[in-house]
């Protein structure tokens, strides 16, 4: 049975509760499936906490990601002066034209030691961002939550990152709540795994609509399944949500 809307948005209300064992949801389905108005619906509920979402699919260093972060939570008042002052004093790293580099030591040597020093400044930001977003969870209420879509279209460097990275750095204050969602999600490694969940959410097609018509019993609708999908523009609905826009019952 498909994994509907409700149940979806009820799981994500438990992962931010206080006292849950899980501070991660990832959803995972095809395209068009509805993931990204999920984070978004997400987003506009817990308005009153601190939520960050990033389009990973159009992030190309993890320094974007972290910056997006850092603006987002500044405008909701987290204190970022300190990943400021960080952020100013790495400044921007030289690019190395790595063209015939196999063939040129000095360039290879070169590359090495700026791709060496990125990865120093990117660790030092982010500990320094999690740091900050950690201290700004009030005592006994929500922490901030963090909305990452289209894990799946960012590039591999990107995505190890990620996953061996920045996602265990969250994690591991127990006060962030983080929500991914991709064609393909991150699988974490122990101890991170016991804190995450992962929802397979299947394609909302014409069989999946006529399993809900002939479990409803919907006489009127036999064989509308094509066209009720078609209707809802092919993305997932909670069933009653469906049985009301298609029939006017609950």
């Amino acid at each position: 049975m498909h994994v509907d809307r409700v149940e979806q948005l009820t799981r994500a209300a438990r992962t931010i509760s206080e006292g849950t064992p899980h501070r991660a949801l990832f959803f995972e389905g095809e395209e068009g499936i509805g993931k990204t108005a999920l984070l978004e619906e997400m987003h506009r509920r817990h308005g009153d906490s601190t939520v960050c979402y990033v389009d990973l699919g159009t992030s190309w260093a993890e320094s974007d990601v972290l910056d997006a972060i850092a603006r987002q939570a500044s405008r909701q008042g987290v204190p970022m002066d300190s990943f400021r002052a960080l952020r100013q004093r790495y400044g921007e790293l030289p690019s190395v034209n790595l063209h015939g580099a196999s063939m040129n030591r000095s360039h290879l040597e070169i590359a090495l030691s700026v791709n060496s020093d990125r990865k120093t400044q990117n660790s030092a930001l982010c500990d320094e961002l999690v740091a900050l977003l950690g201290e700004s969870a009030p005592p006994g209420g929500l922490g901030p939550i963090v909305l990452l879509d289209s894990f799946d279209r960012c590039e591999a460097p990107m995505q190890g990152w990620i996953t061996s990275g920045f996602l265990p750095d969250l994690l591991s204050t127990g006060r962030i709540s983080v929500f991914l969602a991709g064609v393909r999600v991150p699988s974490l490694s122990y101890p991170e795994s016991t804190v995450t969940e992962t929802l397979i959410l299947p394609p909302f097609d014409t069989a999946t609509v006529q399993e809900w018509i002939d479990l409803a019993g919907i006489e009127r609708l036999k064989g509308s399944a094509d066209i009720v999908c078609t209707g809802t523009a092919g993305l997932p609905s909670a069933i009653k949500e469906f049985l009301a826009h298609f029939t006017g019952e609950c």
